[in-house]
């Protein structure tokens, strides 16, 4: 990555995301953890973090809440779902609907350094053609 990458966790529980948070860490990505729905909506129209890391769902909403959230603002954002075992129905189901991808533990350093990149990529990608259009 060739700048600085903020990554908003939106999460209840500690695990998985202790784990996940230190991996991020390790790879550079700046994280900011939030226990409800409401606290992330608030980050993603004022911070626009590139990547979102969500559990499915929490006491007051869920990912997909969150992602409509950020299409609302036209805030183009990559939200990963996170889950505590791995579940190939839940990753296909949550992609399906806009996710850009679903994981669960174990988090590998090699697999994670991918997911980031690729994810921070898609929302560039995204802002890009978003500020285009504007543009034009």
């Amino acid at each position: 990555m060739t700048d600085h990458l903020f990554a908003l966790l939106v999460h209840e529980h500690a695990e998985p995301f202790s784990h996940l948070k230190r991996i991020l860490w390790e790879l550079c990505v700046e994280t900011y953890s939030v226990s409800t729905c409401k606290e992330a909506q608030e980050l993603i129209t004022q911070c626009k973090p590139r990547v979102i890391f969500a559990e499915s769902a929490m006491a007051d909403g869920s990912w997909l809440g969150l992602l409509n959230v950020a299409e609302a603002a036209d805030v183009p954002v990559s939200l990963v779902v996170v889950g505590d075992r791995p579940n190939s129905r839940e990753s296909v189901s949550v992609v399906d609907r806009g996710a850009f991808d679903c994981i669960a533990p174990p988090f590998e350093h090699e697999r994670m350094s991918f997911l980031v990149k690729s994810a921070d990529l898609d929302t560039r990608r995204r802002r890009q053609a978003a500020a285009r259009a504007v543009a034009a």
